[in-house]
């Protein structure tokens, strides 16, 4: 089997989504998507696009949270597929769709939706200004977009991001920017009156969890922990890494208007 698909080898994402068997995945969980959707002033009524909507569960959050109608679009179909299936058990056709498509190319005439947003997409991309400038497309004259994206608080050396790769097997992380970082894309790609606000990376515990996962798929992914060695060890390494390193983990949500 490739490296690439094994537990021990994939990047964290598909090791968080594929083998623990996690439905959100993106830092913060529910309560980051949240303050990312009020920051964005969402309410009843407005059209939003979900890009790099994975399985859906975000979308899903918003339209029953908060009344309005979301297209999520992601580039795996596999991805896709589950998100469906996840709208058709929630009984949302019509307010939620999901397509397959590209971030550096959505399908999508220009200004057909009140507000973009994504999540933890920008790191998996190696064009990030198009990914941007591609929300702002589809996005109305003075709508609102938005990114929650993890940060550095710092700018890392060098040998903590070859331990990114070769310990945390987070080969993702390579792309994510400071803070100011981020800021200085965001503006130069087109964003207008950008507001950013900072969090710290922390896991929340079980109550987070459960909050995110529902008490079934929690029970699943805590018994797949603890009958799964390898997944276990994984999952403890992570940990570890992460509780070494606060001083550069966080994420931030970056929200803009077109």
């Amino acid at each position: 089997m490739d490296k690439g698909c094994t537990i021990e080898g994939c990047d964290i994402f598909d090791f968080m989504a594929k083998h623990v068997g996690l439905t959100v995945i993106h830092p913060g969980g529910f309560e980051a998507t949240r303050r990312l959707a009020e920051s964005c002033h969402l309410g009843q009524g407005q059209r939003v696009i979900d890009i790099a909507c994975g399985k859906g569960t975000s979308a899903v959050y918003l339209a029953r949270t908060y009344g309005c109608e979301v297209v999520g679009i992601d580039f795996s179909e596999g991805l896709v597929d589950e998100a469906n299936a996840l709208k058709d058990r929630k009984r949302l056709d019509g307010r939620v769709s999901f397509r397959v498509g590209d971030a550096l190319d959505l399908p999508f005439e220009d200004g057909e939706f009140d507000v973009a947003v994504s999540q933890a997409m920008l790191v998996l991309v190696a064009d990030k200004r198009r990914a941007i400038e591609e929300a702002l497309r589809v996005t109305k004259p003075g709508g609102r977009v938005a990114w929650l994206e993890l940060s550095w608080h710092q700018e890392p050396p060098p040998e903590f991001l070859d331990a990114v790769s070769n310990v945390l097997c987070a080969y993702c992380m390579l792309n994510v920017h400071t803070f100011l970082g981020w800021e200085a894309l965001f503006r130069e790609a087109g964003v207008r009156q950008l507001q950013t606000m900072a969090f710290p990376l922390s896991g929340g515990g079980m109550t987070s969890m459960l909050a995110d996962e529902g008490l079934v798929n929690t029970s699943k992914v805590m018994l797949k922990n603890l009958t799964d060695g390898r997944i276990r060890k994984r999952m403890n390494t992570m940990n570890r890494f992460f509780a070494e390193h606060t001083e550069y983990f966080g994420y931030g949500i970056y929200t803009g208007q077109r």
